[in-house]
């Protein structure tokens, strides 16, 4: 069979149907058509843009994680004061209590205590201020927590 001769045929069945069984099919065929645009445009894009919110809040998620992670911005003490006056000063600020401090030609000996909480940030900032830590040693005595330093 041809396909001119296919399309006759085809045009011949519909015309012999009555007008409500074509209404039915065409009614059937828009249905089939809106599942059709359904199962294949509409549920995907939802289903990427479902998928991509969830990715959108996780990052919002990690970045914020980061934010906190980052080392608060400090303003560095004057790096031509000497050592044990910025670290006096620094520990004083940060609230800690400096129970010695002795000077030995580049070294510095020093015994802080306070709060854990708020010593070892100290600890970590006086590092990232480009004081070399050569010794520590921590010891907890009752709810305070010693540290003696040796630093250079």
């Amino acid at each position: 069979m041809k396909p001119s001769e296919f399309k006759a045929a085809t045009l011949q069945r519909w015309q012999r149907l009555s007008i409500r069984e074509q209404r039915l099919l065409g009614g059937l065929g828009v249905f089939v058509l809106g599942v059709a645009v359904f199962s294949l445009v509409w549920q995907p894009t939802q289903q990427r843009l479902i998928t991509a919110e969830r990715q959108y809040q996780q990052q919002l998620t990690l970045a914020a994680r980061l934010q906190q992670a980052q080392p608060r911005s400090h303003v560095p003490g004057p790096v031509d004061q000497p050592l044990s006056l910025r670290i006096s000063e620094s520990a004083a600020t940060a609230g800690l209590e400096l129970q010695q401090m002795n000077s030995d030609n580049d070294l510095l000996r020093l015994t802080v205590s306070g709060d854990a909480m708020t010593l070892l940030p100290w600890l970590d900032r006086i590092e990232r201020d480009g004081i070399a830590l050569q010794s520590l040693t921590l010891e907890k005595r009752d709810a305070v927590l010693e540290a003696r330093l040796v630093l250079r």
